[in-house]
This record gives structure tokens, sequence and C-alpha cells, in this order.
């Protein structure tokens, strides 16, 4: 008997490319792609978002309310606060900042602007006989640099004269992203 080939030629050949073809099994749903996708969008939008948002950078310090506003600058009206910041930390003090504080640790709260700085650092002896300043009983004995604040509200002398006054100073301004741990190098510092 004859050998005969029950195929077809052209089927063979069919089957033969077939069999040539990688087939790459499908795991993921495309729906389930598209979320990835507009997962990684929303994650680039914010990272550039807190990129751009700036907040303010504030230095604490703590003063007294000057006896007769007679610092106060041009508006001898005002009233007016010395402020001593560590010597490290007033390095970015500028005339024109906003300063935020609070009388007394309970009283009002009072806001203003740095009207001068002083040159050079004040010793915990000096600052006690000019400006009458008593810093807290926890507060480190260390060299001040004294700040001069004019303060919007005119509070009664006979009142808040020497009063403490504990306030932060704006000292300038930091990316958002400077907030997440291990971003704060790479992101800039403050300006």
């Amino acid at each position: 008997m004859a050998q005969r080939v029950i195929f077809r030629e052209n089927a063979i050949q069919a089957y033969r490319r077939g069999t040539a073809k990688d087939i790459v099994p499908r795991l993921t749903l495309r729906p389930v792609i598209v979320c990835l996708w507009l997962l990684l969008a929303v994650l680039i939008a914010a990272a550039a978002l807190a990129w751009s948002i700036r907040v303010p950078a504030y230095v604490s310090a703590q003063g007294t309310i000057l006896r007769g506003g007679a610092e106060a600058g041009p508006s001898g009206a005002a009233t007016a606060a010395a402020l001593f910041l560590p010597a490290d930390q007033s390095v970015d003090v500028r005339v024109g900042q906003p300063v935020h504080g609070r009388i007394g640790s309970s009283g009002p709260s009072a806001s203003g602007t740095v009207v001068r700085v002083e040159p050079g650092v004040t010793s915990p002896d000096s600052a006690r006989a000019k400006y009458r300043f008593e810093p807290a009983a926890d507060t480190v004995r260390q060299p001040w640099k004294v700040v001069i604040v004019r303060l919007e509200q005119p509070l009664p002398p006979a009142t808040y004269d020497g009063s403490f006054l504990t306030a932060r100073l704006q000292t300038g301004s930091q990316r958002l992203l400077t907030y997440f741990p291990g971003l704060g190098d790479a992101a800039g510092g403050a300006s």
C-alpha cells in the first residue's frame, strides 16, 4: 500500500505556523492596567504640587515688652518688644519680617514686625540689665541676638510693660516636599 497522507498540505503548513508563535498568557486585566497608570499619574501630580507649594519657616523666641515704647522706632506711640534669639538661629532675621506671639502664658496674642536687629550678641547679664529680661528657669544661659519688634496693637503701658512674650518669627519659607523623610536635601532648603 502506498503511503497516503491524510492531511492536506496547507493544513500542515498552518499547523507549523501556529506552533512557531510565542503565546503570552494574559495575567492582568485591562482595567487593572488603566488604574495603575492613573495611580502613577496622580502620584506624579501630587509630587509636582508638593514641589511647588511653599510653607512658612519659623524661629521661636522669647522676649519682653519694653517700657515706654522708646525703642519702637519712628512711631513712638506703638508698643515695642525685645525678642531674644539664640545666636545660631538668628541668621535669617531681617527688618520687616512678621512676628506672632502671646503675652504671658495665657494673655492676649500680639502680632507685629521686626523694626531693628541689634548688632552683635548680648550676654544674659547684659540683657537683664538693659532690657530687664528674666528668661524662664528652664532656659539655657546663652548669648542672644536682640530683635526689636513693633507690635500692631497698642497695649496699656501700666498693664503690660515688662511682660514676658513668647513669639514666632517668620524667617522664610520651605518647599512642602522637604517635610517628607529623605527628600529634604534633594528638594531644596529654606529660602
